[in-house]
């Protein structure tokens, strides 16, 4: 049973606001600035608004890389936010020098709209907005109390391609179809902020909590 949420503080703005959420619900919450605080939790969250490269280079100067490796290895759930599903990959293009955790193939690259596509050319980056995430997988703890496409808040000008498609949870449209969700195993990351995105998102965010549970 979840009762213990550690949230990793890499510099990313929204801390404070995505703990309130998790007391909400009724679990502890910790942040993390080292990798010697990590003990004893059932939950870790990576937030996010944040620089790619910026974020992977302070949780490596904070011993916590390894901890997070040792935590997804070791089964424990892990819940990424914004920036917090782009640092599960490999690579970002926001930081081409700087490797991501590594938990799942892929990269993450930026928004970018065809200059034959007026309607996009008008798009602005970055994606700020209320938008429509559609649920690709129906799920009977996850999608409880949720109907198939549901509207959340995004701000991000980058975006995660996972290897393995069957990974995709969620999509969103912005110009294009691009990965909003996905779920694995003890790893559930949303592109879009939970926190932020009113009622919806903290039924979605009880839904979470509850699937991990039943891991």
């Amino acid at each position: 049973m979840i009762k213990k949420a550690g949230i990793v503080n890499y510099g990313a703005g929204n801390l404070m606001s995505i703990a309130k959420a998790i007391k909400v619900l009724g679990l502890e919450t910790t942040i993390l600035n080292n990798g010697k605080e990590s003990s004893n939790l059932d939950l870790l969250v990576l937030p996010g608004v944040g620089n790619f490269g910026a974020a992977i280079s302070t949780i490596k100067q904070n011993s916590l890389y390894e901890k997070i490796i040792h935590f997804f290895r070791s089964g424990k759930p892990i819940l990424g936010i914004c920036l917090g599903i782009q640092l599960i990959f490999e690579r970002s293009e926001e930081a081409k020098n700087a490797e991501g955790l590594k938990l799942f193939k892929g990269k993450v690259v930026k928004f970018r709209f065809s200059s034959r596509d007026t309607a996009c050319r008008r798009l602005p980056v970055p994606h700020m907005c209320w938008n429509i995430v559609k649920f690709k997988t129906s799920h009977p703890i996850l999608l409880a109390g949720l109907k198939v496409e549901e509207y959340f808040y995004f701000v991000h000008s980058y975006y995660p391609v996972p290897e393995e498609k069957d990974i995709i949870f969620a999509t969103a449209n912005y110009g294009s179809e691009f990965c909003a969700m996905v779920v694995k195993g003890n790893v559930v990351a949303t592109q879009f902020h939970l926190e932020k995105s009113g009622n919806i998102g903290l039924k979605l965010l009880k839904n979470i909590i509850h699937y991990f549970n039943k891991l």
